[in-house]
């Protein structure tokens, strides 16, 4: 049996044979090492099937291997909806290995590789999204039917707020290098890890037209925890009479509502429950932190200037009482907010751009240098892909809606058509 070669140098073979070059020659040519009779073989079939000086043009069907039927394939329609169904059924079957996979349909691992990767499968990281509660759930759909209709001015009018960790020494994504199999520890081949590396908190704040101040977080000194006390100690020789009046209030009242007075009266103690201010003893950004570094510092200047609505999200030092009694005082309004909901916040995806961007040319190794690229890309990052991030927010709600409340969609930037086609007809609603 002649040697199977592809159709274009079956064709070569037979036009130079017929030329009447000898095998020496053919095999220089195309450099092959066939005998005279695998030549022969092939020129023969082409002739056989019409090729000759009669007719000298060599068409497909002159060369094309003949069909073999070999053994019957596995790869049949039922053991292909098997193994996509075992696949598909859970989570479990979307973990299996093709190893595992082939003991369970009884078949070869490769078979079942080729299988998966011609259905349109391949082995990837999976999807990462926060886990929601029925009640979750819930409340993101009441969130999203309240505000399906807000229009532009209302959106434009938010300020989106946030705060993400960044760990030093770390790059973003997953990246490879060109190398030769004998450069693996040639220095520019090996990328370095390090131990130790602490981490800091970086938050930031916009609107659609105005990009707001930024702020690192960083290791709070003995002498600043001092002066924490010291404030706080404060604030609290100044709200202990005022909480001490509604406490009053609110045990009178109960006992007007039960109609006598109770056997026992209660005593004032001025704590944690009844509204004494203290700090966490954990450590990390606790209340008091946000509010001297951030709100009173940065957000509610911000705020009071454009004139925005604010939107936080549920972290224990946003949802402060003293820190939301501050809002009040100050007269700066908040918007509802539906927890566990990254997708629905515009500065989300912000923070994947900046740690892309800030590690692409490598990963920063003192907090110092990452501090600065932090502070750059973010004076530098350009308005317009923040109004991108707002406008997508509609789209969004319109997924979660369709959803009851799940997240189960891809997020991202949608097209401009689709993104200026929403702002028109919110725009033409609000008119």
């Amino acid at each position: 049996m002649a040697p199977q070669f592809d159709i274009a140098t079956r064709a070569q073979i037979v036009t130079m044979k017929f030329l009447g070059l000898t095998t020496k020659q053919i095999n220089e040519h195309l450099r092959l090492h066939l005998d005279t009779s695998n030549i022969r073989r092939i020129y023969e079939k082409a002739t056989s099937r019409g090729f000759g000086k009669e007719s000298p043009v060599l068409l497909d069907l002159h060369v094309n291997d003949s069909p073999r039927s070999g053994r019957p394939t596995k790869q049949t329609a039922e053991k292909v909806a098997e193994i996509e169904g075992k696949v598909t059924k859970d989570r479990f079957g979307r973990e299996k290995s093709a190893e595992y996979l082939s003991r369970e349909v009884e078949i070869s691992s490769s078979t079942v590789q080729r299988i998966l990767k011609r259905q349109g499968y391949s082995k990837t990281k999976p999807t990462r999204k926060p886990g929601l509660t029925a009640a979750q759930k819930q409340a993101r759909l009441a969130w999203c039917l309240q505000h399906k209709d807000k229009p532009d001015s209302w959106w434009h009018n938010i300020i989106w707020t946030d705060e993400t960790s960044v760990l030093l020494g770390q790059r973003r994504g997953g990246y490879k290098i060109w190398r030769k199999p004998q450069e693996r520890v040639v220095r520019s081949c090996i990328r370095a890890r390090w131990k130790g590396y602490s981490e800091f908190i970086f938050w930031g704040s916009f609107s659609y037209f105005s990009k707001g101040p930024c702020h690192i977080f960083r290791p709070e000194s003995a002498s600043e925890r001092k002066r924490s006390e010291l404030k706080v100690r404060e604030l609290n020789a100044e709200l202990e009479p005022l909480k001490k009046v509604l406490w009053q209030r609110k045990w009178d009242e109960k006992a007007r509502v039960a109609k006598r007075r109770p056997s026992k009266q209660p005593e004032w103690k001025w704590s944690s429950k009844t509204g004494k201010l203290e700090r966490s003893k954990r450590g990390g950004i606790d209340w008091f932190r946000y509010w001297s570094e951030i709100q009173m510092a940065k957000l509610i200047p911000f705020a009071k200037e454009t004139g925005g609505v604010i939107i936080e999200d549920g972290a224990p030092c946003h949802k402060h009482w003293f820190v939301q009694q501050t809002y009040d005082v100050q007269e700066v309004l908040r918007a509802s907010w539906a927890g566990n909901s990254p997708d629905l916040n515009a500065i989300e995806p912000v923070w994947f751009d900046l740690k892309r961007i800030t590690t692409k040319k490598g990963a920063p190794e003192t907090r110092k240098a990452a501090e600065e690229a932090w502070l750059t890309a973010w004076e530098e990052y350009p308005q317009e892909r923040l109004q991108n991030f707002v406008d997508r927010i509609r789209i969004h709600i319109d997924k979660v809606i369709e959803l009851e409340g799940g997240n189960e969609y891809i997020e991202g930037l949608q097209t401009r058509q689709r993104a200026r086609n929403s702002r028109i007809y919110h725009d033409a609603e609000e008119y």
